[in-house]
Parts: structure tokens; sequence; C-alpha cells
């Protein structure tokens, strides 16, 4: 499934004062037009960004597994403030690692880290949409800030998009500070408005939205209300943010609706946008020869053999990319032959990829009166001779002498008297047969 034909399963988290009244009011707190917000001051930042701006998720992840991939994104026609976001979205990305972890001691989200030069910090991507600010307003801005993320290849299917709008907001959707929806168990977007509800906390408005794409709230849960829970103003979940920072905010108070329940609903504590901290176990990959090994998760490029680290019970299909006029000879390990590798990542698992040049030279010497055949091939060889086999296909030499002579001895990559001589090509071979005269009695 696309972005484009994606449904919207989340609904708007709306702003309320921290005096407002419960779920069942229509309150507008924080309400300010666009262009007063545009004059206030953004979120602080406890944490600095040190990367530079980039449109491309960078590559492979420094964190293995279904990824939480976050991006500015402005209008075409909008101020860019990334420098400034930047590190408002990695103090959110702390704040929402550190909460979760006080939530869940064995949960956090699995958000794309790449390593900069002051250490391991988010993967941002800062994006400049196709759309004019005007053409993103509105109610159905969500769907559209979806296609135009697609468009420039944000669309995996593995991946949750966190997505810090800063664009303008029409008066009657001040108060909508963010939306989220998607797939449990594929694509989902999470868009924080940052121009909306100026004041409120926008890390508990993005881990709002983070649990909208992992299917919260499930419908049939004890506390649904058309995919939230009312009731709590402390849940995370509720629907307004009722003035609360994310730190007074609770992950499913009662853990019986959306998150570590027992019921029989959609448990999102299982999604694997979710780094299970007590259940990482390490993928060795061998690499052998020229050719590299990437897997259908971000996270594993080995040009060389290296290690990964992924949630317990991971299934990877890994694949083999030869380098020029090599190929891949088989795998070994924890897959087999040179098909598909599909691997349950476990303890001691260890998959190994032997590449090769797609062809070796094989020389061939003749001394004395004779000749020697491959097996196969037309040609017989009576001197010197050589040609370009398949590499890892073995190739049987047959020393055949002159009448009169016989074969002494086979030399180089060959040995023995036997006459026969089965050679492995798996590196660049030469082999000589030695012919000798036989005795003038046994003529």
């Amino acid at each position: 499934m696309t972005l484009r034909a994606l449904a919207v399963l989340g609904l708007a988290l709306v702003a309320a004062a921290a005096s407002g009244a419960g779920s069942g009011q229509s309150v507008e707190a924080f309400e300010v037009t666009a262009d007063a917000a545009l004059s206030r001051t953004p979120a602080s930042a406890s944490a600095t960004w040190c990367g530079r701006p980039s449109a491309v998720d960078r590559a492979p992840n420094a964190v293995a597994g279904h990824p939480v991939h976050w991006i500015y994104a402005i209008p075409s026609d909008g101020p860019d403030r990334f420098s400034t976001y930047a590190s408002v979205m990695q103090t959110d990305a702390e704040a929402i690692d550190a909460w979760w972890r006080r939530e869940d001691s064995l949960r956090t989200p699995r958000n794309d880290l790449t390593r900069l030069p002051c250490g391991t910090q988010l993967d941002l991507t800062s994006l400049r949409v196709e759309l004019a600010g005007a053409q993103l307003e509105g109610g159905s801005s969500f769907q559209r800030i979806f296609t135009a993320i697609a468009q420039d290849g944000f669309d995996s299917e593995v991946t949750k998009y966190v997505v810090y709008y800063d664009g303008p907001v029409s008066a009657q959707s001040a108060e909508v500070c963010g939306r989220g929806g998607g797939n449990d168990d594929g694509i989902g977007l999470a868009v924080v408005y940052v121009r909306s509800c100026v004041g409120a906390s926008t890390a508990a408005i993005a881990a709002h939205e983070i649990l909208h794409t992992l299917g919260a709230v499930p419908f049939g849960a004890p506390n649904d209300c058309g995919g939230h829970v009312c009731g709590n103003p402390s849940d995370l979940m509720n629907p307004t943010i009722s003035g609360l920072t994310l730190e007074q905010k609770v992950l499913d108070a009662g853990r019986d609706d959306y998150y570590g329940h027992l019921g029989a609903q959609l448990d999102t504590q299982d999604a694997p946008w979710l780094l299970q901290l007590d259940r990482q176990v390490p993928l060795r990959v061998n690499v052998s020869g020229p050719g590299r090994v990437s897997a259908n998760l971000p996270g594993l490029v080995c040009a060389r053999s290296c290690t990964t680290t992924w949630n317990d019970g991971t299934r990877l299909a890994l694949s083999a990319t030869p380098g020029r006029a090599a190929k891949l000879v088989r795998w070994s390990g924890a897959c087999r032959a040179a098909g598909p590798c599909e691997v349950a990542v476990a303890p001691g698992a260890t998959v190994t990829a032997l590449f090769a040049p797609r062809v070796f030279e094989l020389a061939v010497g003749v001394a004395g009166r004779g000749s020697v055949r491959t097996a196969g091939r037309r040609a017989t060889c009576r001197q010197r001779c050589s040609a370009a086999l398949p590499s890892y296909v073995p190739v049987r030499l047959t020393a055949t002498p002159a009448t009169g002579w016989k074969l002494r001895s086979w030399t180089g990559a060959c040995r023995g008297q036997k006459r026969t001589c089965t050679l492995p090509m798996s590196r660049k071979t030469r082999a000589r047969a030695v012919f000798v005269r036989l005795p003038q009695r046994a003529r």
C-alpha cells in the first residue's frame, strides 16, 4: 500500500487548557492564529543537533530494524527554520526515549539514528515539498503531506515517519496539534503542526501520534472513544493535551487498552518499531570476496564482514550484490546454497556470503608428447593453452599420452600419476602434464 492509498486511522489531537473541562466539552485553548504563531518563540531545545541538512535518508541506519524516521517539512513558499527545529526535534526524541523507558523499561521507539560529529543522533531529513502553504492548509493537510513526502521517496512500507510540519494553518484548525495514522503492520505518518497549539508539548504530541501509527487505540479497547482513550487526561492517548507535559502523561493507564494488555485487541507493545531492550541479539555476516550483503530492513549493509543487532526473532531476507565481474558463489551458515537467504535472528546466528570473479583463468601446459583435454570442451591442448572458465565450477582434465609415451606426473595444481585430475577452479589455476617415453622394450 502506498502513501497515496493510505486511509487515515488517527484522529486530530486537540489542545485544551490545563484548567479545561473533560473531553466531552469543546475547548479551544492555546488558541492562536497562524500569523501569531509565527511571531512566537518555538519550543525550546535542551539538546543540540550537530548534523547538516539533508534531503535524503542516510544509510545504513545506526540502529537496525523497522525505523521511525524524522522529517522537518516546509511548503514550497515557506521560510526554512530547520536550524531551529532540528534541535527541538532532537530534544523531543530524547525526551520520548526517556519517557518511554520510564513507562516500559523494556521498550523504546526505534528512532532512525546516524553517526554525526558529536555522536549518534537523529537522522533528520529537511524537506521542502512541492506544494505551497495554501495548498497544505485545512483538514486535508494530513493526506497532502503524506502524498508530498511520498513523491520525494519517503514511502517505505517498513518505516514510520514523524513530520514536524512548519507551514501555515487555518484559523479553523489552529487548535489541531497533530494527526497520525497508518497501517499497524506497515507504513505510517505522525504529523506535528508546529505553528498550531503554541505552548503545547511537541514531545507529547509526537509521542501521541507515533502511537497512532502503531495502531493505537484499537477498536474494541475497553476505553476506546474513536481512536483515543477518553476520561483520563493523563493518558497519552487522551484526545486532548490538557496542558500537560510528556512527563505528566502515562502510557495506557491501567494497561488495558492499547499497550501491554491481556485483551484480544491489538497490543502496540509488540510493534516491531519498538526496540526490545531485553531481547537484542547480534547477527554476524561474513563477507568473502568482492560483494556486499544487505537486508530487506534498514541497518544492514555489509561490504565487508560486520555484526548488527536486532530484536530476537526478527526475520530477514538477505540480498547478495556481487562486485563488478563477480558472482555469488554460495551462502553458508544460517543460509545455504546460492538461492535466496532468509534467516531468523537468533543467538549464535551467522551467515557467510562467498563472492568470486565470474571466471578464473586455467592455464595448461604439456611437456613431452601427449595432450590434455578438458571435460566438456572440444579443445585439446598439446603444448600451452589457456581458457577463462566459470569460477567454482569443478573441471576435469584428462591426460592422453602419444603412442610410445606415458604420463609421468602432473605438476602445478594437479598432482600424482593418474590420468585424470579435477580442479575446483576457486582461483587462477595452472596445471602441467609431463609425458616421458616408454622404455624401448615396453613399446
